[in-house]
């Protein structure tokens, strides 16, 4: 097994909040296909199937809501670690 992508799982987080691909798309300025795509990817990656597909949307498997747990939780800590940096940390060093 693989191990995810941060786009991947990215666009689970945003497909599991959503329950849908065309809102998680528009979250991430994305069309629908990527996301969808991406997902199909990270499901074969894990060997898990993570959301039920319906008419009018999506659906979490008991797998996609417990692997969301704490997917969701880590973006949300790589996200704030991102945000405290400082622009001084990011820029370049010149010698």
């Amino acid at each position: 097994m693989r191990t995810p992508n941060l786009n991947a799982l990215r666009m689970f987080d945003a497909a599991a909040r959503h329950l849908n691909f065309r809102l998680a798309a528009e979250e991430l300025n994305l069309t629908q296909g990527a996301v969808a795509q991406q997902v199909r990817r990270l499901e074969a990656d894990l060997g898990q199937v993570l959301f039920h597909r319906k008419a009018r949307g999506l659906a979490l498997t008991e797998t996609g809501e417990s692997y969301h747990r704490p997917i969701f939780r880590a973006l949300a800590i790589i996200d704030d670690a991102t945000g405290k940096l400082r622009p001084e940390t990011l820029s370049l060093i010149h010698i």
